[in-house]
């Protein structure tokens, strides 16, 4: 493991110790201008950001990919996966806290979104009891769960490579949750039991060197197979951008190109709903293009260092949907709504 990632990894740890310090509001709203720019940049004022959600952003499932979501939403029906839960797969840009927890577990900022309250409140009302969350972040559902298969550093192999096996790559499993031979996907679909597996791996394939090519499409092929055997149906995103170099000193944004065409190409093929966050995130009027100033993770409105990121992460409004962890928070909640809608013939 190459020292720039061990890094980052440390990094992301010490950030997840201290995220929880308080679930109250602390009554003071984030300051869109505490998030530093990235190296070499000034700080600018943003321009306004384009509403997506009509775009290609979202998958579209409308037509025969409407057709087939809903079988496939009958095969998670048969195994009896609940409609009202999603899985979250992936790494950091996943499990750091200004993704997706706060919307479960502080108050939201609705802004002009204001229906999408009714789809926090859906995946709100499941409980977990005796399962993760975040550290200050409860009760335990689909927003605030710490999913064992969205883990800080890790690569697509290693989120389908035995528990048993795992400490052999410096990467330990998160929690003690799962069963020795399970892997970390087969072990969140089983504790949870979703509806939808919403996937976005790959940011560390890039960052750590790992082979792209063949060698990454088949690994996704592979995992969007077997969710698919598992019952629940998979969701396939692009990744952010990176701004950094990779472990090979490759130019970070390079590799990400090549991972989402990738991405892509596996979503056309397997004929599964994509996500186009890349696309979002690098949308005039973003600030950092969605990164924080390490480059790598999403940025945060109010910045990285305020009190509560949890909170700031929660708001959706047009100030806050200018960086890049809002911007995504947003566009998972309309993912959300957009498969229910579809599920149910809308």
């Amino acid at each position: 493991m190459g020292r720039r990632f061990t890094a980052v990894l440390l990094a992301g740890l010490i950030l997840l110790a201290g995220c929880g310090s308080s679930g109250e509001d602390s009554g003071q709203a984030p300051d869109p201008s505490r998030a530093p720019a990235r190296a070499g940049e000034s700080a600018r004022t943003p321009q306004p950001v384009a509403d997506l959600s009509s775009g290609s952003v979202l998958p579209d499932l409308s037509g025969a990919a409407g057709d087939r979501l809903r079988r496939e939403v009958a095969r998670a029906d048969e195994r009896k996966l609940n409609p009202d839960v999603f899985a979250k797969v992936g790494d950091s840009n996943t499990e750091w806290p200004q993704n997706l927890y706060g919307l479960g577990c502080r108050e939201v900022g609705y802004g002009s979104n204001g229906q999408l309250e009714a789809v926090v409140k859906k995946y709100s009302k499941v409980r977990f009891p005796g399962l993760v969350s975040l550290d200050g972040c409860s009760p335990v559902n689909s927003l605030t769960r710490r999913s064992a298969a969205a883990v800080s550093g890790v690569w697509t192999e290693w989120l389908m490579t035995p528990t048993e096996d795992l400490y052999a790559t410096e990467v330990g499993p998160p929690t003690d949750e799962c069963r020795p031979e399970q892997t970390p996907l087969d072990c969140e679909i089983e504790l949870i039991r979703p509806r939808w597996a919403l996937i976005m791996s790959g940011t560390n394939d890039a960052l750590l060197g790992k082979p792209l090519g063949d060698t990454y499409r088949d690994l996704l092929t592979k995992m969007v197979s077997r969710v698919r055997e598992l019952g629940p149906v998979p969701v396939l995103s692009t990744l952010p951008p990176m701004a950094v170099l990779t472990e090979n000193g490759q130019p970070g944004e390079e590799r990400i190109a090549e991972a989402n065409r990738i991405i892509r190409e596996v979503a056309s093929t397997e004929q599964v709903p994509l996500i186009d966050l890349h696309s979002a995130l690098v949308a005039p009027g973003m600030v950092n293009d969605g990164l924080g100033p390490d480059g790598l993770h999403l940025g945060v409105y109010g910045g990285e260092a305020q009190p509560d990121v949890m909170r700031g992460s929660a708001m959706l409004t047009i100030p806050a949907l200018h960086y890049g962890a809002n911007r995504r928070n947003l566009i998972w909640l309309q993912v959300l709504e957009r498969l229910d809608q579809a599920a149910d013939g809308q």
